[in-house]
């Protein structure tokens, strides 16, 4: 094991021994563990996250999806990966984050077919907003811990509202 990690070490052993008998593992065998070790890197909690919000907007079968608090739209990214995801809309109240949501998305260099089922729009999540109605699915990841504490009342009441729209879809 000690050799493993000090290739100029243990390369000449391994191509004298493999000279001698063709089983014994060589540089080919060292190099498939890094790949495998690249592989197996853990996942980050961020994109497990992710994945878990894609998979159950999927699952609930919702075409037309609202991410509030989108950030820089990593999210967005992901939902758009999905076939059945028509429309998606990310909310951010920092205009400067959603233009960095725009770049991570090279909205500018998208065919438009693509382009045309992102939007991305400034405003608040404390506030009821006509522009939110009309969609399958609303996803709010990491957002709640930005709010400072006396806000997060009306964020739930927005919640509320939403949750009575998107009920009926439901149905």
């Amino acid at each position: 094991r000690y050799l493993r990690h000090r290739r100029s070490l243990a390369e000449p052993v391994l191509a004298q021994l493999a000279e001698d008998d063709p089983d014994v593992p060589g540089a080919d065998d060292e190099r498939h563990d890094d790949e495998e070790a690249e592989v197996e890197k853990p996942i980050s909690l961020d994109r497990r996250r992710r994945e878990a919000v894609v998979a159950a907007v999927v699952a609930a079968g919702a075409t037309r999806v609202l991410d509030l608090g989108c950030g820089e739209g990593r999210l967005i990214e992901a939902l758009l990966a999905q076939p059945s995801v028509v429309r998606v809309t990310g909310v951010d109240v920092s205009p400067r984050v959603l233009e960095r949501a725009a770049a991570r998305l090279r909205l500018d260099r998208l065919p438009e077919r693509r382009r045309d089922r992102v939007a991305l729009v400034q405003g608040g999540l404390t506030y009821r907003d006509a522009r939110f109605a009309g969609f399958d699915a609303a996803t709010l990841v990491e957002v709640v811990e930005h709010l400072d504490p006396p806000r997060v009342a009306a964020l739930e009441q927005l919640l509320k509202h939403l949750t009575e729209e998107l009920s009926g879809w439901r149905r």
